[in-house]
């Protein structure tokens, strides 16, 4: 019998502990984590090991299944083997290239090109990609008939690119390029994991987790790279590795409160970021670099807050390689947190082992983090090269592209030709995709939360490249305002007769109707560039359909939820991310931060009633004080408890104006409850919920807006603080 890790030890520990005590219930629930139990049900998808036994089973042999490539099956004639589409896959399709057929090879030099969104090229597939714009350069260096490139590149693409990359030897190829990494990532651990992370998080928190992801990751990526490397060496085909690069520049998460502290110093962490954010915003960089500093000495770096403080205070003081190293920390703060929907990119687990594992295989590699670096003269990546999160730009796709054929070159003509010579070759998208392009970009980082300026500046962008975008946005702007759901609504209708495949793909295939203030108002200050003054229609539409004086609005709804700018709080209306994980107790609103924000529409003068319905589930530091602001007037102030109870409030018209108004709730800090919280976590995970790693501050069960002329009821203990509103 092989000698138990230390962490099983440990967990074997805690179980023999709880036998002898009188908890038998939590004893079962442990044996069920260790294995020795069956489980209640069946475990998660096992993506921290994403590298199948399918995969090692191929690494000596190649390709087991001659059948199949992708969605591609075997057809045979005429004594010639080619692929086509399965039927079977239909529903997959979208997530690939366009293409119904690869024709056996003949003559030509077959390069296969691999990989996930990035190398798909995202929002601006299938009008551009980057398997379009390599080919191009290849061939005018080569001549159309001497080389060809395949596009496999797959659209959600994780660990699986392995095998892919196997299965493509079917194809024949010359040479295989693989650009993939951004979706190598965690996920909910499956049950023989539980009683590791179990002892982690008891033993060290959430450092200790955060360790232990990068350490799976870079075995896995280790792993990954030597076995198809090894495939590939036995064919004698070479391969062309790309390392993706994040968006450093512009791209955040939102802000967070730390995750629960073994220490319990959560509450010296609230402090101390309301101070640093404040020396921030005075322009007392040292201060504010130097309370962020102790916020990461508490939290370790597992939150994103305070390393983007520190990045900031580098900005403010020219400092650009600080600025670099804090946003690559904070593109890492995010590894271990499975509670919420991180966007991909590549961690830096991932890139070192690139680093380490391609040359060592005998491969050639593209250091896109590097290249880029050397492309921006030591500038930190931003739009410029992203339409978003690690999704390029034309401009990043021709420098991409342009170093990948001086791979290409050198592995298949011995040619040694630099990549800035290629740039040139480069096809570029048109004027009118372009505009698609931005618009599109516009739209998703708006429905990520990212800032007002930078979904500003993808419109301008769009109207720039073409103005044929304004129609575009102005239907747009009407469907997202309308309450009529989307594919019902006459602008759909003609967003989709304009026949782009950009805008059907994206734009009305994906779309979910939200508010969407920051966006639409971005959309009508770029179209009053351009002459077209939308804003006059834009609030008499919001009004004619939200506002409050016509229907009762509920506050929680996805449409209204969502523009609160926290992410995190509207995990809970958000059932589509995954299929094996469920929420603890979905059934009412949870909030992570001392505020919560809330918006609905409303008429100047007009008074509205708020219900609002709501407890605390933790015992608190002080008071036990709830307040709420509108417009950033104080409109109430409640004593709430552990038990739900609902507030009655009407606010007077004066405070209330034309459009959208902010209700932002103030809730009291709770005590520390760090240690004991994280307990809770490895019991969630095994029951497959979503676990807790962040405190809740509050929880509302209902939130609703309505006419505040048809009452004027009070309630009793609301009243002293409501007659104290003053009109501005």
């Amino acid at each position: 019998m092989k000698t138990p890790s230390e962490s099983l030890k440990s967990f074997a520990n805690r179980v023999a502990q709880l036998a002898l005590s009188e908890d038998g219930s939590q004893a079962v629930r442990l044996l069920r984590q260790a294995g020795l139990l069956a489980p209640i049900c069946s475990a998660p998808a096992p993506l921290w090991h994403g590298l199948g036994a399918d995969l090692k089973d191929q690494t000596n042999s190649g390709p087991t299944n001659p059948d199949k490539v992708g969605i591609w099956e075997r057809r045979v004639e005429n004594g010639q083997t080619y692929f086509v589409r399965s039927k079977e896959t239909v529903n997959d399709w979208g997530y690939w290239a366009n293409l119904g057929r690869i024709s056996p090879k003949q003559g030509k030099k077959r390069v296969v090109f691999i990989g996930e969104s990035v190398a798909r090229g995202f929002l601006y597939d299938p009008l551009y990609t980057p398997a379009m714009a390599l080919e191009h350069i290849l061939q005018s260096r080569l001549g159309k008939d001497q080389i060809e490139v395949v596009d496999l590149a797959r659209t959600n693409l994780g660990f699986e690119v392995g095998n892919l990359a196997i299965s493509a030897l079917h194809l024949n190829p010359d040479l295989v390029i693989i650009f993939s990494g951004n979706n190598w990532d965690k996920s909910a651990p499956r049950s023989s994991d539980i009683p590791a992370v179990d002892t982690v998080l008891r033993e060290q928190g959430i450092p200790g987790m955060k360790n232990l992801v990068e350490n799976e990751l870079s075995q896995h990526v280790t792993s990954l790279v030597r076995q198809v490397s090894q495939v590939y060496k036995n064919a004698n085909i070479p391969l062309v590795w790309i390392i993706p690069e994040f968006n450093l520049g512009d791209w955040r998460e939102q802000t967070t409160n730390a995750p629960y502290l073994v220490e319990d110093h959560n509450q010296r962490w609230i402090d101390l970021r309301e101070k640093a954010e404040q020396a921030v915003r005075d322009g007392d960089f040292d201060r504010g670099a130097e309370l962020a500093g102790n916020m990461v000495e508490l939290d370790h770096a597992c939150c994103v807050t305070p390393l983007y403080i520190l990045a900031e205070c580098c900005h403010g003081k020219c400092d650009l390689e600080g600025r670099r190293r804090y946003l690559e920390m904070a593109r890492d703060a995010v590894i271990w947190d499975t509670s919420k929907n991180a966007a991909p990119r590549t961690y830096s687990a991932t890139e070192k082992a690139l680093r380490a594992e391609v040359p060592q295989n005998s491969c050639y590699l593209v250091d896109l983090p590097k290249l880029f670096k050397d492309y921006l003269q030591g500038e930190v990546p931003d739009r410029r090269l992203f339409v978003d999160y690690c999704h390029l730009t034309s401009e990043g796709i021709q420098v991409a592209m342009a170093a990948t054929a001086s791979n290409v070159l050198q592995a298949l003509e011995s040619a040694d030709i630099p990549w800035r010579s290629l740039m040139g070759e480069c096809v570029l998208p048109s004027p009118e995709v372009e505009a698609e392009t931005a618009f599109l970009a516009a739209v998703h980082n708006a429905h990520w939360w990212q800032a007002p300026e930078l979904v500003q500046h993808y419109c301008t962008r769009a109207l720039e490249s073409s103005s044929a975008i304004a129609r575009v946005m102005t239907n747009f702007l009407d469907l997202q305002t309308r309450r009529t759901p989307m594919l019902m609504c006459r602008a759909t209708e003609e967003l989709a007769g304009l026949g782009s495949p950009l805008i059907q793909h994206y734009l009305l295939r994906f779309n979910y109707q939200r508010l969407d203030t920051v966006l639409l108002e971005a959309v009508a200050v770029s179209l009053k560039k351009l002459g077209l003054d939308v804003q006059e229609r834009l609030l008499r539409l919001r009004c004619q359909e939200h506002s409050v004086s016509k229907r009762d609005t509920n506050l929680l709804d996805y449409y209204y939820c969502t523009e609160g700018l926290q992410q995190q709080e509207i995990m809970w209306i958000v059932t589509h991310l995954a299929d094996y994980l469920t929420h603890k107790s979905n059934h009412y609103y949870k909030a992570y931060w001392l505020e919560s924000r809330f918006v609905f529409v409303g008429e100047a003068n007009h008074a509205v009633r708020l219900q609002f319905t709501c407890r605390l589930p933790h015992p608190v530091v002080a008071d036990n004080c709830v307040s709420l602001r509108i417009n950033e007037i104080p409109v109430g102030q409640m004593a709430v408890g552990r038990d739900w109870e609902t507030w009655d409030i009407t606010v007077p018209g004066e405070v209330i104006q034309n459009g959208t108004n902010q209700v932002v709730v103030r809730w009291p800090i709770p005590l520390p409850a760090g240690k004991k919280q994280l307990e809770q976590v490895a019991l969630d995970l095994l029951d497959k919920m979503y676990p807790e790693f962040f405190c809740v501050f509050g929880e509302i069960h209902s939130f609703t807006a309505s006419d505040g002329q048809k009452t004027r009821r009070f309630h009793a203990e609301a009243e002293p603080e409501l007659s104290a509103v003053g009109v501005r």
